[in-house]
């Protein structure tokens, strides 16, 4: 018959103690704590000399004066707050007492070792020792520190021997069970008690001596990093060098870049950005006239369709490149152009869209071209600025090579099995009859005649075939000019030669071998590639140059800098015999770059340090180390081979299952657009009327959230500047995906974008170009609405009377130049230094947002580099939370920081409310701090405001209400956690009920992008919690939580792929999921394996599709394969991953029992196998056969306590003992097991016959006793005693607590103490020194050879519970008789 579930009372449910109101116990409580140490410790040395029990009237008087302690104690956070507060204040007051102590003596010492330093040249003339002496002073005051932190570390210590709840608190020795620190909880009385005490906090403050130096060491390495991160790379101390090398630049937005070279690369990859943006602006503005012209579906349905589709995009194309290039288009092209538009019926609008794109992709180019001569620096470029016009003529940019489709197949990979490029029947026809006619000229045949003879047909299509070849082993070419390195292909081919005279007249190569290679007339194609390849160049110049400059101002002012004009230099000035820091030329790196050797190097014959190559190296994205064995270049025989294997099998499926959980998943977006809500509410923007006025449906025009084409001009222009301030197109995840998917050579294909290669596969990418596109304008949307109110609030600031700060632009002054003429054209009225003063506002309000949400740009390489393990999923975006919610803060202190005028002090605070300012008269006066910064006071205390009800607020309004609005009892909330998935144990759980009063919950860390920040500390909570109700002590509930809290922080950097992941359950787990979950088992067919593992690997790959069965199973009441019936509002809700999962522990208890099945084996084998197994096959002893058994049954205690847990959360939610009995009895267990669960009984392991007898085999084997016939009846009492352990009971065995009673009999549940079971060693006593040369006693020796068990060598429970057999056998085993 089922149990009555009996809910909570309501006065039961009220006794429930919020954190808040147990962190607050706590406070008072650990204050409270502080005296009561002092005095429990006077009265225990009271207790010590006169034998009195004070102690323990103090402990009461001060239980009753401290009303606080219980309640703090109801909440892990209480007591954790409790400990720190009652260790950390006489602890620190401590140290700060003993250090000053120190101080005061080594300060008068010093004193006069300094003078003696300096005594040698009081009197003479000689200063060349002053630097001598200096050195010696400094070595003086360095040494000096040591002692005085010894010291300091000594009062630490000692304050900490007044701490009140040592035994409570607990130490590493009781953590480990072991060594000197254990505390000794065998209470006593008088005398020996306060000997207890006192030992104990000795033991209690000694582990401060050698934990306190690691904690300081850590603290002290944060502060170098703080305080001084820029020059830990140039510091004479190896350990600071390393600090930088190996945490700091890693981890940090601008690795081993300085400050200024990395400020540098975003303006250069911003400006980039903002290059390639314009350029899809134009190509999708192309695209969209010219899809109305030639709908899609004629060119999957007609030939005749795509060949003038085509057509008409050659005469854009040349349109586009003709005449000069730097002035309009050409006259007689365009007029030839419109009448084909009026041939067409082109519209008017259409017509102005199309040809204003033109001419916008001509203004780019012109401006590109106007960089590279500006950054010429009075010089020639490589190839002369007139023959790169000349170049630009035809076809501008860097790469010609790129208008060729052969170029833009992967050169290996998975990828050439769909994308390999196939040159048209045409064109391949045209290339045979020129090397055909190439042949035969070079033979000398005059008289061939290639229409009407078949002579060398065979010879040359070897020849087509070979060039074909020759050109994909190559691979695309990296210098501006493609005639170079076609001349470098023919070389030894025929019509060589006149190749070379083609390409020398015309700068191309000759027709048939560009329509060969597949040359894509596509305009859209030809002005992408060209604007972005040559940003590319332009941008770098620009950069180079600035840097240089850069350098030079520094070090004209005396400062370090980053280049060097030679080794020696650089090495002299970074102290490289001291540092061993080594100097690289700059050129290695430049050479590496994108269309080198083709535009000028302003750092040319500069050195810089090698770190800061390699830091340049990646910011540029030079493949090397990982990064370059993935994308295999360079690779040959056995390591390509791997490379691809690693690529195509690991990292190509990885990619693929990312971005079908991403970008193809409408519940990711939708979390996504969740999640940059949060942004937005952590800055404090959503409490700003501004974010509802104008910000967020700007964000939402600017970004083309809601627009299915192109954005409006204005927008267009308006999302433009926001790139180039590095404000949008950053999303971590999208970004992250990116990045794989170009080490894995996927997404290369970007330029096919002629409809005539593949309709369909085009068709694919714009699906996959639009969702992603989406993916990107939700979080731009947001990042866009914050930039906008935090424009308006530093325009508030500039209104009242704050100064602009200008130098945040880091813009060089002529691309501002360049920005404000266009400003101009576009209706700007304001001068220059107005429209410098609105940049830097709008530069200062870009860079609060780079840094307060989540941004790619300011990933760490390690980061980065992770995403190319077949481990973690979307690395970046965790890293980035970290750096981006410190941020948060650090911007709100900042704002809330008074700032005084010059001449003036602040005494106190200078983050209140109202701050004291002081004079330089001395005079005081209190002046509003948000009055005298300007405004900026308030934003400062709202975006603090934001930041702490976004981690913190939300998550806990949302549980607290839930559960008091759905009467959801504390009780029912610990009881449901037990039955949630593993991933959800420390998750904000929000409890409701449905209409049937079933409960269920919503796993809200699933969509709380700042989970990531609280989840540690809930999860040390949880822990202490947990080893509150197991009776640990709270040092290793915290230690425990505290491991448990990294583990969570490092999940999304280690923890399986999704691919790897699926993988792994099917080649390592056998068929079983990492949950434990069979997909298979052996009784499988083949055929059915086959599907299931086929299925498993697909959805994978697949996007998330099962939420929207869910829906529509609900939406057509169709039952779940389990029975369930679903209703549409939960299930509409779980779009966002805020659906309502019901709680169902008896399906849950299957799991449950199975883990519980395993847990009872793993625990038997703590005694038979394993690392300290006993059946191994070597000698054992009585007393490990003794201790492993406790072991065995201590982990079987273990087990079968979360297993009655498990029971009694199950009956707490509602569940029924007959249910629960039945359950049990499917699965295997006894009815008698069961009820002993229920109930709390222990049954303890005992080992087998079978075990019994390879005891004693392997004794005949060794030539020895049998030490199981000693231990058995041990064993044997020890079963009975342990019956008598209720399951109730914190642990089975202990070496701290007594288990016995005056008497000798155990004490009913409470645990067993194992030293009560052990044989103790009988030491063999030493011959007294009087009778050393007496000669022995025939008699005595008699009675030694036979001694009776009753005189020496047993202990008293020895004498009661062994036979005289097993007796002899103890003292055989003793050496106390043979």
């Amino acid at each position: 018959m089922a149990e009555e579930f009996l809910p909570l009372t309501k006065t039961e449910q009220d006794n429930d103690t919020s954190w808040y109101t147990s962190v607050a116990a706590g406070i008072a409580s650990g204050i409270i704590k502080i005296p009561e140490g002092v005095f429990s410790l006077a009265a225990e040395l009271i207790d010590l000399g006169a034998d009195t029990n004070l102690a323990g009237d103090v402990d009461r008087f001060f239980d009753k004066l401290n009303p606080f302690e219980e309640v703090a104690e109801e909440n892990g956070i209480g007591r954790l707050t409790e400990a720190l507060i009652q260790v950390g204040v006489p602890g620190a007051i401590g140290f700060k007492a003993a250090n000053k102590l120190a101080r005061n003596i080594t300060a008068r010492a010093l004193k006069a070792k300094r003078a003696n330093a300096f005594a040698s040249f009081k009197n003479t003339k000689d200063r060349a020792k002053l630097s001598t002496a200096l050195d010696k002073v400094k070595e003086l005051n360095t040494k000096a520190k040591v002692p005085r932190f010894a010291v300091g570390l000594m009062g630490g210590a000692a304050g900490e021997v007044f701490v009140a709840d040592v035994e409570k608190i607990g130490t590493f020795g009781d953590m480990f069970e072991g060594g000197p620190t254990q505390l000794d909880r065998d209470e006593a009385y008088g005398r020996e008690e306060a000997a207890r005490r006192l030992v104990n906090r000795l033991k209690f403050g000694s582990e401060s001596i050698a934990f306190t130096p690691f904690v300081y060491g850590v603290g002290k390495s944060a502060k170098l990093l703080a305080s001084r991160g820029k020059d830990l790379a140039y510091s004479n101390s190896r350990f600071a060098r390393w600090l930088d090398k190996y945490v700091r630049a890693p981890f940090s937005p601008r690795g081993g870049l300085t400050q200024e070279l990395f400020d540098e690369e975003k303006v250069k990859e911003a400006l980039k950005a903002s290059d390639q943006g314009r350029a899809k602006e134009i190509v999708d503005n192309i695209t969209k006239e010219v899809d109305r012209l030639y709908p899609d579906a004629e060119n999957i349905i007609g030939k005749a369709g795509r060949a003038e589709r085509t057509k008409f995009f050659t005469s854009l194309n040349d349109v586009l490149f003709g005449g000069n290039i730097r002035k309009p288009l050409n006259k007689n092209a365009l007029d030839d152009l419109l009448k084909q538009f009026d041939d067409l019926n082109v519209s008017a609008e259409s017509k102005g869209n199309i040809v204003g794109s033109l001419n916008n992709a001509r203004e780019e180019f012109v401006k590109l071209i106007n960089i590279l001569d500006a950054n010429a620096q009075g010089t020639k470029l490589n190839k002369g600025v007139s023959d790169l016009q000349t170049l630009l003529k035809d076809r501008v940019t860097n790469w010609i090579g790129g208008t060729y489709r052969i170029f833009e197949e992967p050169k290996r990979g998975f990828s050439t099995l769909f994308s390999r490029y196939t040159p048209t029947d045409e064109a391949k026809e045209g290339a045979i009859r020129f090397f055909r006619e190439q042949i035969a000229k070079e033979a000398g045949d005059t008289g061939f005649n290639v229409a009407t003879s078949d002579k060398y047909f065979r010879e040359a299509k070897v020849q087509v075939e070979s060039l074909l070849n020759a050109v994909r082993n190559k691979g695309k070419p990296k210098a501006l000019d493609l005639g170079e390195y076609i001349n470098k292909t023919m070389e030894g081919r025929p019509g060589a030669d006149f190749v070379k005279q083609v390409i020398d007249g015309t700068g191309l190569p000759p027709k048939e071998i560009r329509q060969l290679l597949g040359e894509i007339t596509d305009p859209r194609y030809s002005i992408y590639n060209a604007i972005t390849n040559l940003s590319g160049v332009a941008r770098t110049t620009a950069y180079l140059s600035s840097v240089v400059s850069k350098n030079n101002e520094i070090q004209k002012a005396g400062g370090r800098g980053f280049f060097w004009n030679s080794i020696e230099e650089g090495e002299q000035a970074l102290r490289s015999n001291t540092t061993g820091i080594k100097m690289v030329p700059v050129d290695d790196i430049v050479k590496e770059l994108p269309g080198s050797g083709k535009f000028v190097n302003p750092a040319a014959g500069k050195f810089t340090t090698v770190e800061i190559a390699e830091a340049l190296k990646n910011a540029n994205n030079i493949a090397g180390g990982l990064q370059g064995f993935v994308r295999g270049e360079g690779k040959e025989g056995a390591e390509a081979a791997v490379s691809w294997m690693y690529r195509n099998l690991l990292l190509f499926p990885k990619g693929v299952s990312q971005l079908a959980k991403t970008v193809f998943s409408i519940p990711t977006h939708l979390r996504n657009m969740f999640s940059a809500f949060g942004f937005a509410g952590a800055n404090g923007t959503l409490f700003d009327t501004e974010f509802y006025k104008s910000a967020f449906a700007e964000g939402i025009e600017v970004s083309g959230l809601l627009k299915a084409g192109p954005p409006s001009a204005k927008a267009q222009a308006a999302y433009r500047e926001l790139l180039e301030l590095g404000v949008v197109n950053s999303q971590v995840q999208i970004a992250d995906l990116k990045a794989l998917l170009t080490d894995v050579k996927l997404g290369q294909q970007i330029a096919n974008i002629d409809t005539t290669v593949s309709p369909f596969m085009n068709k694919m990418r714009k699906v996959r170009d639009f969702f992603q596109g989406k993916y990107v304008a939700e979080d731009d949307t947001f990042k866009i609405a914050n930039f906008v109110v935090e424009l308006k609030r530093l325009k508030n600031y500039r209104a009242n009377g704050r100064p602009v700060n200008r130098n945040v632009i880091k813009l060089p002054e002529s691309e501002l130049n360049i920005k404000y003429n266009v400003a101009r054209k576009n209706g700007f009225k304001g001068t220059f230094d107005e429209f410098v003063d609105d940049f830097a506002l709008k530069t200062e309000a870009a860079d609060i947002v780079k840094n307060t949400v989540p941004n790619y740009a300011f990933v760490g390489s390690a980061v980065r580099t992770a995403r190319l393990l077949p481990i973690g999923n979307f690395m970046s975006f965790p890293s980035e939370m970290i750096r981006t919610t410190t941020n948060i803060v650090e911007q709100g202190l900042k704002e809330l920081r008074h700032v005084p005028a010059p001449g003036v002090r602040i005494k106190g605070s200078n983050i209140g409310l109202f701050v004291t300012e002081v004079l330089e008269d001395g005079t005081e006066r209190i002046v509003s701090n948000n009055a005298r910064n300007l405004g900026t006071y308030k934003t400062g205390l709202t975006r603090l405001l934001g930041m702490a009800t976004f981690t913190t607020g939300i998550p806990i309004a949302l549980t607290e209400g839930a559960a008091a609005l759905y009467d959801v009892t504390k009780d029912e909330l610990d009881a449901l956690r037990r039955f949630v998935p593993e991933w959800s144990k420390n998750s904000t759980l929000i409890p409701i009920r449905d209409d049937d009063g079933e409960l269920r919950y919503i796993d809200f860390s699933h969509s709380n992008a700042y989970d990531i920040i609280s989840r540690p500390l809930r999860t040390v909570v949880n822990q202490i919690q947990q080893g509150d109700l197991t009776d640990e002590q709270l040092l290793t509930g915290f230690v425990n939580g505290i491991t448990e809290a990294s583990a969570e922080i490092m999940n999304p950097f280690i923890s399986e792929s999704i691919w790897t992941e699926a993988t792994a359950d099917l080649i390592v787990r056998g068929g079983r999921t990492a949950d434990g979950r069979r997909l298979y088992t052996e009784q499988t067919s083949a055929g059915d394996k086959a599907a299931i593992r086929f299925l498993h690997l697909g959805n994978a790959l697949a996007p998330s599709y099962k939420q929207y069965i869910r829906l529509l199973q609900a939406a057509t009441e169709t039952p779940t394969k389990r029975g369930e019936e679903l209703d549409v509002g939960p299930e509409i809700a779980g779009f966002m991953g805020l659906r309502p999962i019901k709680v169902d522990p008896l399906r849950s208890m299957g799991f449950k029992i199975a883990n519980f099945q395993r847990g009872i084996r793993n625990a038997r084998r703590e005694f038979t196998g394993g690392y300290f197994g006993l059946l191994k096959g070597g000698p054992v002893e009585v007393n490990d056969i003794i201790t492993r058994f406790a072991k065995s049954n201590n982990a079987r205690f273990g087990v079968m306590q979360e297993m009655k847990k498990d029971i009694n959360a199950a009956e707490t939610l509602g569940v029924g003992t007959n249910e629960l009995f039945r359950e049990f009895n499917e699965r295997q267990i006894s009815d008698k097991n069961f009820y002993n669960l229920k109930s709390g009984r222990f049954e303890p392991y005992f080992p087998s016959e079978d075990i019994e007898e390879r005891f004693r085999e392997i004794a005949r084997n060794l030539g020895t006793g049998n030490p199981y016939i000693a231990a058995r009846p041990i064993l044997r009492r020890m079963v009975s005693n342990m019956r008598q352990v209720s399951l109730d009971s914190p642990l089975l065995f202990t070496s701290e607590i007594p288990s016995f009673s005056e008497g000798g009999i155990v004490e009913t549940g409470e645990p067993l103490n194992i030293e009560d079971y052990l044989i103790p060693e009988i030491p063999t006593p030493p011959i007294p020194a009087n009778v050393a040369g007496a000669a022995p006693n025939p008699q005595v020796i008699q009675t030694a050879q036979q001694p009776t068990v009753t005189q020496q060598g047993l202990t008293e429970t020895e004498k009661i519970y062994l036979s005289p057999e097993e007796q002899q056998i103890v003292l055989r085993q003793r050496g106390m008789i043979t």
